[in-house]
């Protein structure tokens, strides 16, 4: 198990990376107007649920002791799984790969 600065670097360099991308979907969602835009943006919101989920995870990892740290962890990378799971969708969708 990675130590705990370790892993929040990690928790933090990869919600950034989603943040942008969510940012580049979002101008897509913009020019896609009509229903197309209304569509994308029930899954901007639910994708934006997700990363203040993780967000949320990652604030109690930065308060956890050791063995709370753990399960933490294992609860982040579950969440982490889903929210790539949802971002690949998403990318599909709004950007075509």
């Amino acid at each position: 198990m990675p130590e705990k600065t370790d892993f929040m670097a990690q928790a933090k360099a990869q919600m950034d990376t989603w943040t942008e991308e969510m940012k580049k979907m979002q101008a897509k969602m913009t020019e896609a107007g009509g229903k197309g835009q209304e569509q994308m943006q029930k899954q901007m919101a639910s994708l934006q649920e997700q990363r203040d989920h993780m967000q949320k995870h990652m604030e109690e990892l930065g308060r956890a002791n050791m063995e709370a740290m753990k399960e933490i962890q294992a609860t982040m990378q579950d969440a982490w799984k889903d929210m790539e799971k949802s971002l690949e969708a998403a990318r599909k969708k709004f950007m075509g790969h």
